[in-house]
């Protein structure tokens, strides 16, 4: 007979307003009831327990405030600093309606690879900030996705931040893109094997859109 040593890892989440150690003798507990064994009873020789707690950080999330009109909200653009102000539920909200993002949706609101549509506009805040902004966003699959202007040229290789070196690109082909130096077209080819219609693993999608990446690259630096 030989023996042996598990280790198991359980992971939970659960609330507890009291203090550290106590949440610790919480936390035992629970896993008593989990493992419906005491843990220094007799359902298992040289049973032991070790439990350690760990405070969840809160994920700063977006908040979307409201839904607009597009072509009211776009109508509203402006070139100098002045705000402007939107009343959502009897709230105040004022808001910079000269932000380059919102020249460039307002000149196109496709996304210049996929052709993926902006068709929602949302009044949205991030925790910690003082004053709201507003989103485009296209829906695909039943998910918003989020409209970002891009660099035709990127920074990296001496593009400027000026309207005429902006576009309109999804954030999903945005990310596939990052600072590479590839078309349009060929980042088009990266998106359509991003949505994965065929299910292949994960890592596998991964590492077929990297590899795909990498060969385009190579052909425009030769």
């Amino acid at each position: 007979m030989t023996d042996y040593k598990c280790i198991t890892t359980i992971t939970w989440k659960f609330s507890c307003d009291q203090t550290p150690e106590e949440c610790v003798i919480n936390a035992r507990t629970q896993l008593e009831k989990i493992l419906n064994c005491h843990p220094h009873g007799d359902d298992f020789d040289s049973f032991s327990v070790q439990v350690d707690i760990a405070q969840m950080k809160e994920r700063n999330k977006l908040v979307h405030i409201a839904s607009f009109d597009i072509d009211d909200i776009f109508n509203q653009i402006t070139e100098d600093e002045k705000k402007k102000e939107f009343v959502v539920n009897g709230i105040s909200h004022t808001v910079k309606m000269n932000s380059q993002r919102y020249h460039v949706f307002k000149k196109n609101k496709f996304c210049v690879s996929c052709g993926l549509e902006g068709t929602s506009l949302l009044l949205d805040i991030n925790p910690g900030d003082q004053s709201p902004h507003f989103n485009l966003y296209g829906k695909e699959d039943g998910r918003l996705v989020l409209m970002t202007k891009d660099h035709v040229v990127p920074k990296s290789k001496g593009g400027s931040d000026t309207l005429e070196n902006y576009v309109t690109c999804c954030h999903i082909c945005n990310n596939l893109k990052g600072n590479s130096p590839i078309n349009y077209e060929d980042l088009k080819k990266l998106r359509i094997l991003a949505k994965n219609d065929h299910k292949l693993p994960s890592k596998e999608i991964k590492d077929l859109i990297q590899k795909t990446k990498l060969e385009m690259i190579n052909i425009v630096d030769r």
